[in-house]
């Protein structure tokens, strides 16, 4: 056979995770905030509204705020960490960078997005032991945030790569409350085709959660939501909360190249 059929093939979605099917990929993004204000916020650990959307490639450091994530000389936290990201032309790419300490790091590349970083490599700690921040250089907006202990960044944030187009598959949404009382919260997953400076976010899906009963939602499409452009920001936000609350979320987005 010539040309691959999804449609004869059992474990079309498990072959893609496998690298075997030519053309398609996919991305798992997951997010955490642990404290919410009632008037909501983006669902990343770095809390309150995520700002790296820049209309240019920046110049990236990398800095924890412990001394023990340090791989030269080599601490007992987080030694390496692998940033991933898009370049001045919206393509993907990556890097592996040592830790300093509470001493910023340059990143070799410059990144127009910033989606993902994980702790590769790490002393008797086993992760990170500091909150790690891949910022603009010199202390500017941050891109992404690893909490510590977390070992990786979660953000339910991503941006598809120039030459492929995105299909929202699935996503869920959840809150945690220790309170007793009914306490109630609002999300929405949106999308902002980019042109580079003036894109609007568009709302594509919507519903609220109570902690009594219903903290917890998965959707699923029976039909992909997209095609989604090249360039689209994606991101899911608890728009409001009844009272300050941890929430959760993610999404699966399978990227077909164009």
């Amino acid at each position: 056979m010539s040309r691959y059929e999804p449609q004869i093939h059992s474990s079309f979605l498990v072959d893609i995770a496998m690298g075997k099917v030519p053309g398609y990929s996919y991305i798992n993004k997951f997010g955490h905030n642990p404290a919410v204000a009632t008037g909501g916020e983006d669902i990343w650990a770095g809390g309150g509204a995520y700002g790296f959307y820049p209309t240019t490639a920046q110049a990236m450091e990398i800095v924890s705020s412990e001394a023990a994530d340090d791989g030269d000389p080599a601490g007992t936290g987080a030694r390496t960490v692998k940033v991933y990201g898009l370049d001045a032309n919206w393509e993907e790419i990556d890097e592996t960078v040592t830790l300093n300490g509470t001493t910023a790091v340059n990143l070799t590349n410059s990144y127009i997005r910033v989606y993902r970083a994980e702790v590769l490599t790490a002393g008797t700690a086993e992760t990170n032991v500091g909150n790690i921040s891949i910022r603009i250089q010199t202390g500017g907006t941050v891109g992404a945030y690893i909490s510590a202990g977390d070992g990786q960044t979660q953000q339910a944030i991503f941006t598809i790569p120039a030459g492929k187009c995105g299909f929202f598959i699935k996503g869920y949404v959840g809150i945690a409350d220790s309170g007793k009382e009914a306490e109630t919260a609002g999300f929405q997953w949106k999308i902002r085709p980019n042109n580079g400076t003036t894109g609007a976010w568009q709302t594509k899906g919507q519903i609220s959660l109570v902690t009594l009963g219903s903290s917890h939602w998965q959707y699923e499409y029976g039909i992909p939501a997209g095609p989604i452009p090249p360039k689209s920001d994606i991101k899911i936000e608890c728009f409001e909360t009844s009272t300050e609350m941890g929430v959760v979320a993610g999404m699966d987005i399978l990227m077909v190249t164009v």
